[in-house]
C-alpha cells in the first residue's frame, strides 16, 4: 500500500508543477481543460512511478508454510506394536499436516539430513534417522521467507535452533502415552588393559516417562559374564551411574565389553545393550619412571594417555627409596617398579637416566631417556642470576623430521637445556637466546632394532600451558617421539578407532598411530551376508584425530597398515529416552512472508501509461500548446 501512496503523491506533485501553479497554466486555457490535463499528467506519472516502485496489483496473500517432518527413529521407541504405530503415525502426518496446509506448501523430511519430499512420500515413510537436527529446516524456511510447520515427537537435538524460526512457525506432535522404558545411556570402559588387571566398567542408566522397577546390570567380556550389579528403581527421566569391577582374563587380544540391562516390564529392548572394544595385552604398553617429577611429567603423560591413547603406567620417586604410583600415590617398592618396567613394551625414564629396570634388559629395550635441567641456583646477596633460555631453532634430517618440520619456532616459549643430547641423529636443535650456536636438544639412536630417544632440558610444559599453536607443537613433538619408538610400544597401526562409545548416526572418530596424514583403512561388518567391505580414506592433517561418516549399528573389523582393530557401533541415540525439549503450539507470532502480483508483471500498465501521456499530448495540441 505504501508504494501506491508514494506513486500517487509523486503523480500529484508532477501535475501541480505542470498545471497547478499560476505561472505554469496558460491564461487562455479554460479551467476544465486545465483540470483534464492535470488529471492525465497525474495518472500517467502515478502509473509509471508504481511500475518503478514495484507496487502490487492486488491484495497480498501469506505464503504457504514449509512443512518439515521429523523422520528420526525416536518416534518408534517404546511404542509396543511398532508396525501399528507407524501406520498411525503416517495417518496423522497425512491427515493433520499434509492435507491441512495449502497444496503448494513445500515438504521436507528432516533428522540426520534434510530431504525434499511430496505428500505421497508419507505413505511409505518409516522414521529411522539416527539424529534429530532441526537447524536445516529452520534455515530453509528462513531462506524461502516462509513460516515453518514442524511435525516432531518433541525430542530434538538442537532445540535452541527453533528460537530462530520465522514468524508464524508452529510445532505439531502426535500424542502418545508414556510407557515404562529403562535404557543404557552411556558406557565408560578403559580403552586398554593388562591381563589380570581389575578395571571398572561404568554405565549410566536412565528412565523414560514412567518410573522403572529395580533391575540388574550385567557385564560380559567376549560373551562371558564377568560381573553384575543391582540397578535401583528410577523416577521418570531420572538417571544413575553404576560401576562394576571386572577382572580382565589374560591373553593378547581385542576384547568386546558388553553391558546388558535387565529390568522387569521394560518395553524397549533396543536401548538395553551397549558395547565397546578394549585392547587387552599381557604386558603394559608403556611405563613412565620419573626420579625427579615436575610439571613436564604431567603434561607429557597427558599426551601419552590423551592425544595418543597409549596405555601408560607411571611411577614417581619423591624421596630416596620412596616410590609412588602416579595418580593414586599408592606406595610401591623400587623392586616392583623395576619388575614392571622390565616387562613394558616402551620405557620412559625421566631424571636419573642411569636408572635401569634390571640386568639384561637395557640393551634390548626401546626407550626414551629424558635428562631434566638442574635447579636454578639461588642468587647470593649482590648477585643477579638469569636462567639460560634456549629456543627451538631447527629440525635437521631425522626419522622425525616429517612430523616436526612445521613447528612454529618463532612463537615457542624457551626451555632450559641440561647439555647437548647425545645420539646418532639430531631431532631438534636449540639456540641460547636465539643467537648462540645450535645445540642438539633431542637426538635418537638405534642399535640392533632397539630405539632410544634422548631428551635434554626442562620447561617443555610451557609449550602446552600457552595453548594454541604452542600446545599443538607440544603434542606434535611428543607424539612424534613416542610414535618413533612404536616398535617397542608394539602398536604399529597407522590408524585405529578412538576410544569411547560410538553410536549410529554420529561421525566415527579415528586416531592416528603413525606420522602419515592420509590413511586408508578397510572396514568389514561382522555377520554380513556376502563380501561387504568398505574402504575409508582418513585425512588427519596436523591433528591426531579425524572423522568419517556414520556407520550402521554393528561390530566392524578394521584392517589398515600396521595391524587390525575392532570398531563397535551401537544403536542410535534416538533410542535413548529423554524428556521432550519443545512444546506443541506456536513458536513465534506474525507472518513470515506474503505473495502478491506485481504491477510490473502485467503488460497493460505500460500501455495505459503510454496512452495517458499520448492523451495529454493530444489535448495540449488541441488547445494550441506545445
Amino acid at each position: 500500500m505504501i508504494r501506491w501512496i508514494l506513486a500517487l503523491a509523486l503523480g500529484l506533485v508532477a501535475a501541480w508543477f505542470a498545471y497547478g501553479r499560476s505561472a505554469a497554466a496558460p491564461r487562455a486555457q479554460t479551467p476544465a481543460l486545465t483540470w483534464l490535463l492535470a488529471a492525465l499528467r497525474a495518472a500517467a506519472v502515478t502509473v509509471v512511478a508504481a511500475l518503478l516502485f514495484g507496487a502490487p496489483m492486488g491484495r497480498a496473500t501469506p505464503r504457504a508454510p514449509l512443512v518439515a517432518i521429523d523422520a528420526s527413529a525416536s518416534w518408534r521407541r517404546a511404542v509396543g506394536d511398532e508396525s501399528t504405530y507407524v501406520q498411525r503415525w503416517r495417518r496423522f502426518v497425512n491427515d493433520s499436516v499434509v492435507r491441512a496446509v495449502p497444496g503448494d506448501a513445500p515438504l521436507v523430511f528432516v533428522g540426520d539430513s534434510l530431504r525434499d519430499g511430496v505428500g505421497d512420500d508419507v505413505a511409505s515413510l518409516t522414521p529411522r534417522d539416527g539424529a534429530s537436527r532441526m537447524r536445516p529446516a529452520v534455515d530453509r524456511a528462513a531462506s524461502l521467507g516462509r513460516s515453518l510447520v514442524l511435525v516432531t515427537d518433541g525430542e530434538i537435538d538442537d532445540a535452541d535452533a527453533l528460537s530462530e524460526a520465522p514468524p508464524g512457525s508452529r510445532v505439531m506432535r502426535l500424542a502418545t502415552e508414556p510407557r515404562r522404558d529403562a535404557a543404557l545411556i552411556d558406557l565408560a570402559v578403559p580403552p586398554s588393559a593388562t591381563g589380570a588387571d581389575t578395571i571398572t566398567v561404568a554405565a549410566t542408566v536412565g528412565a523414560g516417562g514412567v518410573a522403572t522397577n529395580e533391575g540388574t546390570l550385567r557385564v560380559r567380556l567376549d560373551g562371558v559374564e564377568v560381573g553384575a550389579s543391582p540397578v535401583p528403581a528410577l523416577a521418570p527421566f531420572a538417571s544413575t551411574r553404576i560401576a562394576v569391577p571386572v577382572v580382565v582374563p589374560r591373553g593378547d587380544r581385542t576384547a568386546l565389553v558388553q553391558a546388558v540391562l535387565e529390568v522387569a516390564s521394560d518395553v524397549e529392548p533396543c536401548n538395553d545393550t551397549l558395547a565397546t572394544a578394549m585392547e587387552v595385552g599381557d604386558k603394559p604398553t608403556a611405563v613412565f619412571v620419573s626420579t625427579s617429577p615436575d610439571i613436564d611429567v604431567r603434561e607429557v603423560l597427558t599426551v601419552l594417555r590423551g592425544a595418543l591413547d597409549v596405555p601408560t603406567r607411571a611411577y614417581l620417586r619423591i624421596a630416596p627409596n620412596v616410590w609412588r604410583v602416579e595418580g593414586s600415590l599408592a606406595p610401591i617398592s623400587e623392586a616392583e617398579v623395576k619388575a614392571r618396567a622390565a616387562a613394558a613394551g616402551m620405557l620412559v625414564v625421566h631424571g636419573d637416566t642411569a636408572w635401569r629396570p634390571g640386568a639384561g634388559t637395557a640393551a634390548t629395550m626401546s626407550r626414551a631417556l629424558w635428562v631434566p635441567a638442574p635447579p636454578t641456583q639461588i642468587a647470593k646477596a649482590g648477585e643477579l642470576t638469569r636462567v639460560p633460555e634456549w629456543y627451538a631453532a631447527s629440525v635437521p634430517a631425522s626419522p622425525l623430521m616429517a612430523a616436526l618440520s612445521a613447528l612454529p619456532f618463532d612463537s615457542l616459549p624457551p626451555v632450559t637445556l641440561a647439555g647437548p643430547a647425545r645420539g646418532n641423529q639430531t631431532v631438534l636443535n636449540m639456540r641460547l637466546g636465539k643467537s648462540g650456536e645450535p645445540q642438539p636438544a633431542i637426538a635418537t639412536r638405534e642399535v640392533n632394532g632397539a630405539r632410544t630417544v634422548v631428551i635434554s632440558g626442562s620447561g617443555y610444559a610451557g609449550w602446552s600451558l600457552r595453548a594454541g599453536r604452542s600446545r599443538d607443537a607440544f603434542t606434535a613433538l611428543w607424539g612424534a617421539i613416542f610414535d618413533w619408538v612404536s616398535a617397542g610400544r608394539g602398536d604399529l597401526r597407522a590408524a585405529r578407532p578412538a576410544p569411547g562409545l560410538v553410536r549410529a548416526g554420529e561421525p566415527v572418530l579415528w586416531r592416528r598411530g603413525g606420522t602419515d596424514s592420509v590413511v586408508t583403512v578397510q572396514v568389514a561388518a561382522r555377520g554380513a551376508t556376502g563380501p561387504k567391505t568398505d574402504s575409508l580414506t582418513l585425512r588427519f592433517g596436523t591433528q591426531y584425530d579425524a572423522q568419517s561418516t556414520p556407520l550402521a549399528a554393528g561390530v566392524y573389523d578394521v584392517q589398515g597398515r600396521g595391524g587390525a582393530s575392532v570398531l563397535v557401533v551401537n544403536a542410535s541415540r534416538e533410542w535413548v529416552p529423554r524428556a521432550p525439549s519443545v512444546a506443541v503450539g506456536p513458536l513465534s507470532r506474525g507472518v513470515a512472508g506474503s505473495d502478491a502480483p506485481r504491477l510490473a508483471d502485467a503488460g497493460w500498465p505500460f500501455v495505459l501509461a503510454l496512452l495517458l501521456l499520448c492523451g495529454e499530448w493530444l489535448a495540449r495540441r488541441a488547445a494550441g500548446q506545445r
